[in-house]
């Protein structure tokens, strides 16, 4: 763990930033968090947190945060670190505008202040969106080739223009960038996982799998993570932080195991996924779909296997096992366990390294 430290914190009140807030008021860092004046600051009840009211879509106030987070830096001779979680996580067509403002110019002016105020480290919190994807079964690691960018989802778009963003700027500031796969684990606030695993109890698993596979990991890991990255992190890397990865039909079927739930009775071959995107597409034009919007159909398809070894080997992440991960999140939302739900499925996944 690092000397205590003034630590500015964007998205503080979403599920992964406020797993982290919570760990860096415990060790003892002075906590400071941006928020909109509409976020649920309740989920920090209990922290002693400087709040500073803004949204990453206005400069003025992400730059009157960060001073203020310096000047409370140098009345207490500590220095100042960013870690910047905040973004407008949306596969809605609709969103793409407050996507681009919140995420890509969100970052560029949280960036700006952070050099101008000369902040000792700034950790950015990206996505393995952001990273890429396989063209088959090969496991990938944090150095391949960008190209999510022709599926058309915003969200990966601007994640990625966003960490390009931060990788740049290592030139004259201590930029590290994490990246985080899907994050399983009980919240009380909106978080798609949790949405996904209430409709596979409720018996509404779908009865087709997408063809792609998912980097999954549990959201105590990806706080520890990220903590690890912002701590001993090597300025100007990435680093990905995934347990395992898992194919769709596996992941339905072990969810459908563990709550009773439906199994899905096959994968939809990829030929035919273009069919699927095409239908989602003239219908979000009539009438835009929340639940399953074409972006989010895109991404669902493509194979997202990646490898964490770096951080495994580098920073000494220790992530807990995915399926124990995905019992304590069923429990922690509530939900009951099937019988026998404890017999956890050995699913075609990646082993730990």
């Amino acid at each position: 763990m690092s000397a205590p430290a003034v630590v500015l914190v964007t998205g503080g009140t979403g599920f992964l930033g406020s797993a982290i807030a919570r760990r860096l008021a415990a060790r003892g860092d002075q906590l400071h968090v941006l928020a909109r004046a509409s976020s649920d600051r309740s989920v920090l009840d209990g922290l002693d947190a400087r709040w500073h009211a803004g949204d990453l879509a206005d400069a003025a106030t992400v730059q009157a945060a960060v001073a203020a987070a310096a000047r409370a830096a140098s009345k207490a001779s500590r220095p100042l670190r960013i870690v910047h979680c905040g973004a407008l996580i949306s596969y809605r067509t609709q969103d793409r505008a407050a996507q681009q403002a919140a995420n890509v110019e969100g970052t560029r002016a949280l960036l700006a202040a952070a050099r101008n105020e000369r902040a000792a480290r700034f950790l950015h919190v990206s996505s393995v969106v952001a990273v890429g994807h396989g063209r088959g079964t090969e496991t990938l690691d944090e150095t391949i080739e960008w190209n999510n960018g022709p599926l058309g989802c915003d969200y990966a778009t601007t994640k990625r223009q966003a960490e390009e963003l931060a990788l740049a700027a290592a030139r004259d500031l201590d930029v590290v960038v994490a990246n985080p796969g899907a994050i399983f684990g009980a919240w009380s606030g909106h978080s798609n996982t949790a949405k996904f695993l209430r409709l596979a109890a409720a018996g509404k698993g779908p009865l087709v799998a997408p063809p792609g596979s998912i980097g999954v990991l549990g959201i105590d890991d990806a706080a520890d993570g990220c903590l690890l990255v912002l701590d001993r992190g090597r300025r100007g890397e990435r680093y990905l932080l995934v347990e395992s990865w898992i194919t769709s039909r596996d992941l339905f079927r072990l969810v459908g195991r563990l709550v009773g739930g439906r199994s899905p009775l096959a994968t939809l071959p990829r030929p035919l996924w273009p069919l699927v995107l095409l239908a989602a597409r003239v219908l979000d034009r009539i009438r835009p779909l929340d639940l399953a919007p074409p972006q989010a159909l895109a991404m669902l398809a493509v194979e997202l296997r990646f490898d964490a070894r770096k951080a495994r080997s580098e920073l000494g992440w220790r992530p807990a096992p995915f399926e124990e991960v995905l019992v304590r999140t069923i429990t922690g939302l509530g939900l009951p366990l099937a019988a026998g739900g404890n017999g956890l499925l050995t699913a075609s996944r990646e082993p730990p390294h």
